[in-house]
This record gives C-alpha cells, structure tokens and sequence, in this order.
C-alpha cells in the first residue's frame, strides 16, 4: 500500500467535507468566518494556547461551530518503518490524530517551530484569495502522546511531525484517533 497516498487521500477526503460545512456554515450566518485564529486563557492546555476554530457565526454573539465529519476513509492496520522508527497506522482521521510515541523528551524548541510553521500565527503562508488557510487547528502535548487536529494542514504537517519524533529517537510511533479509541474501549464492554 502508498502510505503516502493514503494520506493524501484521507487529508482530501476530510477537507472536501471542511469546505462544505463551511460554505453551509455561511449560509447560516450573515457574520462569520471559517479557520479563526484564537488565543486561549492561561489554563489551557493547548500548546502555546493557540486554537483555530472551524467556524465562529457572530449574527447577535459570538458562536463556535467545529465541524464533526459523518464519514471516514478505513483501512486495515498498517506497520512498516519510518527512518529507524517502527510505524504502525491504526486509524487516520485528519482532524482527530493521536501519535504515541516512545520519546522521553522532545525538543521545545523542534516543536515549536514545527507549530509555528504548520499553525502559522501571524498567516503569514496565507494566500489572500484562498478558500482555506492550510493550518493545523490544534496540537495537545501530553507525555508520550501528541494530540493533533490537522484542520486543513497539507500532508507535509504529519511528514514533518514524524520527521522530528523519528530524529527525537522514537523506536515506534503509533497513529490513531481518539475517537477510533473510544469506539473500541466501548465495543470491548
């Protein structure tokens, strides 16, 4: 199978289905925005508190709409290797990756600039006339675990992320989703 085909699909496949929710969602609402770049409150745990919502409707106040896909492109488990790291593929949904990992400590500073350059804060990779901003919306940091909405990110994000896991020493990386996880924590009851 083409891993990096696959990926490419499963990105397209989720952002056909952005686009339409967003052009309903502007529909609906005489003022409103798609991809909206907000800063968080301090008690947040989303890396360097920085989000970016699906839409924000603001007709009498301000409202935000996170698209939640009705479907998903499956495949069966996939394990193969990633420079010197073991990848296995359980689920891959665009704006729900989950990326277990066996590295003690990355570096701050490699993700931070991984963030800055696929969250882009200040647009500055934003074209003026395009549809979608082609950001990440949000990245979760816990140990062993990044938590990543790849929102409408081009597939170089998730290279790129597996890039700096493989070079941070990580012997076996795991791709999943939360909501592929908690699917089969339900079925196993």
């Amino acid at each position: 199978m083409d891993v990096s085909a696959l990926v490419t699909r499963i990105r397209d496949h989720y952002v056909e289905q952005f686009q339409s929710f967003a052009d309903e969602q502007q529909s609906r609402y005489r003022q409103g925005a798609s991809e909206v770049k907000m800063q968080l409150s301090e008690e947040s745990p989303v890396f360097a508190r920085l989000y970016c919502a699906d839409f924000v409707g603001n007709d009498t106040q301000s409202r935000v709409i996170e698209l939640s896909p009705d479907t998903f492109l499956s495949f069966d488990r996939i394990t193969g290797s990633y420079g010197e790291s073991t990848l296995i593929i359980q689920h891959l949904q665009w704006d729900d990756i989950l990326l277990h990992h066996d590295v003690e400590a990355i570096s701050e500073a490699d993700l931070h600039a991984w963030f800055q350059r696929w969250f882009d804060p200040d647009d500055a990779r934003r074209e003026a006339d395009a549809e979608i901003s082609c950001v990440i919306h949000s990245l979760l940091v816990a140990p062993h675990l990044l938590s990543v909405d790849f929102g409408t990110a081009e597939p170089e994000a998730l290279w790129e992320m597996l890039d700096l896991l493989e070079n941070s020493g990580a012997s076996t990386i795991t791709i999943s989703s939360s909501r592929a996880e908690a699917e089969e924590a339900e079925t196993d009851q």
